[in-house]
């Protein structure tokens, strides 16, 4: 099959001004929001850059980006205010004149009336765009955004001045989108695996004899899970690193799809029709969360118990308050017996229990903080594992959390893999 080299994309460089943001006061969500719907929409983002309420440094930056991109989409600095730059400095870097847009005038005049106000003096200075500039409506607030093409560095270049808030800054740039015919690339071109278990240098490490010869992938965290993307891969090489994860990191891999580890627990439990229940300790009814977090949950969770203390674990689970005393609660006999409690408990056809040290404190040369011991039951019987987890408390339990999942649906997970596999080599011919 032969490699079709995809046509040119337009580039685009991102660039957030305030001084709550440069000095990471306020997360830069705008610019994360950006990458994100412009990716999607076919564009190559470059870089991103933040620059302060001087003026200074707000052209320096957005020069500087512009040099490096077709497209420029700043965030923030179209307020009433003398820090507020964008337009200014977009109109000098342009070579345009302010002037004053009747329309835009009329708009804030009319929101701050709706809320029975009067616009300030200083809300005119919303109203003076760059002459030639598209101008782009806000409905949710007073700050008018535009769209802006010129001649910069002996290329034509668009700026698109954006609202800081999200709230307006979202339906804005979405508009924008849509006006110009941008449209939405669809999941289905691009290749997702999930993995769990595996942290980004060594998946990167792993995958590096298949990046060299293919060309490079992009990763992206969300604890625990690692998420490798492939952006519109030829169907040939879609299948060749589908069967590189399948021999190589088979381990760790969950799907080659979007999906996370609860909302394919969900999935697993729906397919198989089995009911579930939950014994915790450790992670302190952190597994019933994440579990009902997902949507169709009630059709397959019965209930859990968090038994927190010996006594509970005895009283509620019938774990043997002897084996407690003399063996502690942080080992494979508690794990299974608070498994084998909940399941007669509750009747279920499946139980998973977690019992460990999450910390700060607590741990020891023998069990350290990261210890935790999970027990399963299903139509295998009983079985323990003890896991050895790092970082910090929250992490630790998550980290548990979605082992256990993962454990119980390990056997459905390769099967399901290995159809996904199926289906592509079937589709490469």
């Amino acid at each position: 099959m032969t490699n079709i080299e995809p046509t040119a994309k337009p580039t685009a460089s991102l660039v957030s001004t305030g001084e709550e943001v440069l000095r990471g006061e306020i997360f830069d969500a705008n610019n994360h929001y950006l990458a994100n719907i412009l990716g999607e929409h076919g564009f190559e983002v470059q870089l991103m850059m933040t620059a302060g309420d001087r003026h200074e440094d707000l052209k320096f930056v957005m020069d500087t980006a512009l040099q490096r991109a077709d497209y420029l989409f700043m965030s923030g600095g179209l307020g009433p205010t003398e820090d507020d730059l964008t337009t200014i400095v977009a109109a000098d870097l342009a070579g345009r004149e302010l002037i004053f847009d009747a329309p835009s005038w009329k708009a804030i005049v009319a929101l701050f009336r709706k809320y029975k106000l009067e616009p300030g003096d200083n809300n005119k200075k919303q109203a003076m765009l760059p002459d030639g500039a598209d101008i782009l409506a806000n409905n949710n607030g007073t700050a008018p955004g535009f769209s802006l093409s010129f001649e910069r560095h002996g290329v034509q270049k668009t700026l698109v001045a954006l609202p800081g808030p999200p709230r307006e800054l979202h339906p804005m740039i979405s508009a924008w989108l849509t006006d110009r015919a941008y449209t939405a690339i669809s999941d289905d071109e691009h290749l997702f695996l999930h993995f769990l278990g595996i942290g980004e240098s060594p998946l990167a490490e792993a995958l590096e004899p298949w990046t060299k010869q293919w060309g490079e992938v992009s990763y992206r965290q969300a604890f625990p899970e690692m998420e490798v993307k492939l952006y519109q891969p030829t169907l040939e090489k879609r299948l060749s690193l589908c069967q590189f994860a399948a021999k190589h990191l088979g381990q760790y891999l969950t799907t080659y799809t979007r999906e996370d580890v609860p909302n394919l627990f969900t999935e697993f439990m729906q397919t198989t029709g089995q009911t579930l229940a939950l014994a915790e300790s450790c992670t302190g009814g952190l597994a019933a969360k994440i579990v009902t977090d997902t949507a169709k949950s009630s059709d397959f969770f019965l209930g859990g118990v968090v038994s927190y203390t010996n006594a509970i674990k005895t009283r509620m689970l019938n774990v043997s308050a002897n084996d407690l005393e003399q063996d502690g609660p942080i080992n494979a006999a508690t794990a299974e017996q608070m498994a084998t409690g909940v399941i007669n408990h509750f009747n279920s056809d499946l139980a998973l229990s977690f019992t460990g040290i999450a910390g700060p404190d607590g741990g020891s040369k023998a069990i350290p903080v990261g210890t935790v011991w999970m027990a399963k039951i299903g139509s295998d019987g009983c079985q323990s594992k003890k896991l050895s987890l790092l970082q910090d408390r929250d992490r630790i339990r998550t980290g548990a959390v979605y082992q256990g999942l993962r454990w119980l649906m390990e056997d459905w997970l390769k099967e399901r893999c290995e159809k996904q596999l199926a289906g592509l080599k079937t589709n490469n011919g």
